[in-house]
């Protein structure tokens, strides 16, 4: 019985190490965005530069799960402020990890909207270096017109810190 527990315990650490308990990442993103705004234009543009700060926690081993949420800015194009937050899964068997959340820009006009992303992070000690291709598709807000939306996609690169200091 006690060798059981042992062994028990063992494989649950070792599961439990796959992903970090902690983890915050460091974002900036640049890309290309379609979509009708309040001021009725229309075309396709590049977008701000999008910075954000996240931090997740891993929220579940099987499947391997992470919840984050995190500050975003928009700057150059427009200067904004806002917060993001919704659920990382990495890939099994694969270095690529998949992302999906909300988004809601709230200073200094509102945009409500949703996030994907698919991407990579080649993790050394407890750093990653991180590239992704992230789309936001905004739908709801003071600086959206009625009936209209605002697409962006994104090539976002991070360096992400596994703060539990476990390192893969």
């Amino acid at each position: 019985m006690t060798v059981a527990f042992v062994a028990s315990v063992l494989l649950v650490s070792a599961t439990a190490g796959a992903q970090p308990l902690w983890e915050a990442e460091l974002r900036a993103g640049y890309g290309l965005s379609m979509g009708t705004e309040t001021d009725m234009s229309s075309a396709h543009r590049t977008t701000p530069v999008t910075l954000a700060a996240t931090g997740a926690i891993a929220i579940n081993d099987d499947p391997e799960l992470a919840a984050y949420g995190g500050i975003v800015v928009e700057t150059v194009v427009r200067n904004t402020f806002g917060v993001t937050g919704g659920l990382k899964l990495p890939v099994p068997g694969t270095s690529l990890r998949l992302a999906a959340g909300a988004v809601w820009i709230y200073a200094p006009e509102t945009r409500w909207g949703a996030t994907a992303s698919v991407g990579t992070c080649r993790t050394r000690k407890a750093i990653g270096l991180c590239g992704d291709l992230q789309l936001a598709s905004y739908f709801a807000g003071s600086a959206i017109a009625e009936g209209h939306t605002v697409t962006q996609l994104q090539l976002v690169f991070g360096i992400a810190f596994d703060l539990t200091g476990g390192g893969k």
